[in-house]
């Protein structure tokens, strides 16, 4: 009777072929990753002092279990939801999340939970478009190539924003369906995509200004690009002609964005509010413009853009939650480490510290981004 052995490579083969579906394999992810990212902040919160300051808090009179994850914006975000905008001063906080957030909780009676599940269903669609891009740019193949294209992704310190009640999973969701549609030279979905995208993050513009310039580079006709840019558009012209109808100011975004201390400031005080973490991400985007500039200088360009948020801005709040955005960074750390098994596992370790550590300042209250 013969003994059937297994071995190491049958199970990966297994796993290659259950697994061969990109979809299936972004739920698995993503689970894991809302798993272990809400189950981190909670038992840290049970042993360790959060911030006793209130307005770092979601507040109501049935938070939840896990109301940590609406920390900060997050309570924005919510209470837009729940009562609409009450002042220009919260128009800052694009209208696409909170409006889903108010339809979805006429089925979940919980505002808090239909917001996660906007983001956690929102995270799950991210990491699908970005392994498809992980695909085309690399011509990354099996499933095990793959996860390790997206745990560069996942475990960007960062993307502990995409597990919160903030707008960050939507709009990368959408950015990332936007890129790789226009990589696909599906222009239509690109620009749909687009229109979403700008309704839902004022870094649309970005990424508006990205797909025209993959376009341009994949050789689209001027009549797409410029079609394609229109239709893309129009999620911010919609929510503009909204705010001069309410507050008869177009631009209540961008002035409501000096309450919270953006705009206020001149370069010289960005010295003062200067950290290590700061420089980290300066380095990591402007190694991607630079590796990025031969290959694709849309990529390079688009990294180059949020160089000039803290420089235009004043500030360097919320710079890493914005960095979050800047997608060609997790595709060049993969696409310089990928071949270097030692020092793949060596940016992983260190990206996963970063990330729990990110993990526990938002969910303590210390950090919004």
């Amino acid at each position: 009777m013969k003994r059937i052995v297994t071995t190491k490579y049958d199970v990966r083969s297994k796993l290659e072929r259950v697994f061969k579906h990109d979809l299936l394999l972004a739920l698995v992810i993503g689970i894991t990753i809302i798993f272990v990212g809400a189950g981190l902040g909670y038992e840290n919160n049970k042993v360790v002092l959060v911030n006793p300051l209130p307005l770092t808090h979601y507040m109501s009179k049935n938070p939840g279990g896990l109301s940590f994850l609406a920390n900060w914006d997050g309570a924005n975000y919510l209470a837009i939801a729940s009562h609409g905008y009450v002042s220009a001063n919260q128009t800052n906080f694009f209208p696409l999340y909170p409006m889903l957030i108010y339809l979805f909780h006429f089925i979940l009676f919980s505002p808090l939970y239909s917001a996660l599940i906007i983001s956690w269903v929102s995270l799950v669609g991210a990491v699908f478009f970005y392994i498809k891009i992980s695909g085309r740019l690399f011509n990354v193949k099996g499933a095990s190539e793959k996860l390790r294209a997206a745990l560069v992704f996942i475990l960007f310190p960062p993307a502990i924003w995409l597990l919160a009640a903030y707008t960050e999973s939507l709009f990368a969701f959408l950015a990332l369906g936007a890129i790789y549609f226009s990589l696909s030279k599906r222009y239509l979905l690109a620009g749909l995509m687009l229109m979403l995208a700008n309704a839902a993050h004022v870094d649309g513009v970005f990424v508006l200004a990205l797909v025209a310039m993959i376009m341009i580079e994949e050789r689209a006709g001027w009549w797409r690009i410029l079609a394609t840019g229109v239709t893309g558009f129009l999620g911010l012209a919609g929510y503009m002609l909204y705010l001069s109808a309410r507050y008869r100011n177009p631009l209540s975004f961008v002035t409501a964005q000096r309450q919270h201390g953006w705009l206020e400031h001149s370069l010289g005080s960005l010295a003062g509010d200067f950290s290590f973490v700061h420089l980290l991400f300066l380095l990591l985007l402007i190694a991607g413009a630079i590796y990025w500039w031969k290959k694709r200088k849309s990529f390079s360009i688009y990294c180059l853009l949020f160089v000039l948020v803290p420089l235009v801005g004043g500030q360097f709040g919320g710079f890493e939650r914005y960095c979050l955005m800047a997608f060609p960074v997790p595709l060049m750390l993969y696409s310089f480490f990928r071949q270097k098994t030692t020092a793949y596992s060596i940016i992983i370790a260190i990206s996963a510290i970063f990330w729990t550590y990110f993990l526990f300042q938002f969910s303590g209250g210390y950090i919004g981004g």
